[in-house]
């Protein structure tokens, strides 16, 4: 049982709706702060936390580790960019560049999903090698070096998405539908199917799963969610370049998902939060802020598995405790009680 299980066993179902809505109503209230830089920094948490959570989707529930997942948010990025510089409508441009993801997605899939472990790694890596290559030397589509502008003014019927206050309202309303869409997909026989696989892979293939389909089907996936956050990353930057897609934001996506907490949905958006309030502060205060970074990086791995979300959820039951609201904690659970599941449902059919 997860940290977050843990946390909220024994509680209403209204006391998690009403943490739910708190949390919205505080994200909905940014923009009537009246700073467009606290606007951009909490788009900047969302279009980020959602390319984390994407990540965590293959990293955190399928034991898939990829250092090339960066590549997606550039295809949807570029995706846009380019159709726009064609002369396609705004809006019609978000199609062109999720169809482009996943076809990429689809692509790259084929071809990954065939080995494990650290070859997974290195091949992603290779891959998303590959997009930045493309765009930083096809100059003639991509703009090379220099990147291409993304015009036009998007909209959703009457209302106008140019201004930042506005955009920042679809950012938060794409981000909790897919949120939500995530959510549902790793709670879902198909999620238990993975966390299966994660933890014993050799037990899934005897239970009769196709475990190649799943793993391909979760990296299409993720890939899907990474080109949205593309599609709000172009819109929100109007603008887009190889750095965005270099081998130094793969490895920034990985550090977010493990030091959020790997395997806990949310735990990314966390971790997506401290390291891009890290590039915006402590960078003013130290020269050498990737340091820190990674000795924070170097010590969640070491000292805290299940990263800040973890931390954080452990901080609320301990407070909880001192009051006396704390549920008893549940005895532990093995890890392979995912996969008792799945056996007992192929013994009931």
């Amino acid at each position: 049982m997860s940290v977050t299980s843990r946390i909220f066993a024994g509680r209403s179902a209204w006391s998690r709706v009403a943490v739910i809505l708190v949390l919205l109503v505080a994200a909905a209230s940014v923009p009537q702060l009246g700073s467009l830089f606290y606007v951009s920094l909490a788009s900047n948490f969302l279009i980020f936390g959602l390319l984390a959570m994407s990540l965590d989707l293959m990293a955190g529930y399928t034991g898939l580790v990829s250092l090339g997942h960066a590549a997606y948010l550039g295809i949807g990025a570029y995706g846009v960019a380019v159709a726009l510089s064609h002369g396609v409508d705004p809006n019609v441009s978000i199609g062109v560049a999720l169809v482009a993801t996943l076809a990429v997605a689809a692509i790259f899939g084929l071809l990954a999903v065939r080995v494990g472990g650290i070859t997974f790694v290195i091949l992603t890596l290779a891959l998303g090698q590959v997009v930045w290559g493309l765009t930083f030397r096809w100059v003639a589509v991509s703009g090379g070096d220099n990147g291409l502008p993304v015009g036009g003014t998007l909209s959703i019927g009457p209302i106008d998405l140019s201004d930042r206050g506005s955009y920042y309202y679809f950012v938060l309303a794409v981000f909790v539908l897919c949120s939500v869409l995530m959510w549902a997909l790793v709670r879902s026989p198909f999620g238990l199917s993975l966390r299966g696989i994660q933890n014993n892979e050799l037990r899934m293939r005897t239970l009769g799963y196709n475990v190649w389909l799943h793993k391909y089907l979760v990296f299409v996936i993720a890939g899907f969610f990474g080109g949205v956050s593309g599609v709000l990353f172009a819109f929100f930057n109007n603008y887009v370049s190889p750095t965005a897609i270099d081998f130094a934001h793969n490895a920034t996506a990985v550090q977010m998902v493990v030091v959020g907490g790997l395997g806990t949905l949310w735990g990314p958006l966390v971790g997506a939060i401290l390291i891009v309030l890290m590039q915006q502060y402590v960078s003013t205060f130290f020269t050498r802020w990737v340091t820190v970074l990674g000795i924070i990086f170097v010590l969640t791995v070491l000292f805290a598995r299940e990263g800040a979300w973890g931390l954080l959820l452990r901080l609320m039951r301990w407070r909880a405790s001192m009051t006396g609201a704390a549920p008893p904690e549940p005895a532990a659970v093995p890890t392979t009680a995912g996969l008792d599941e799945l056996e007992a449902g192929e013994a009931g059919r």
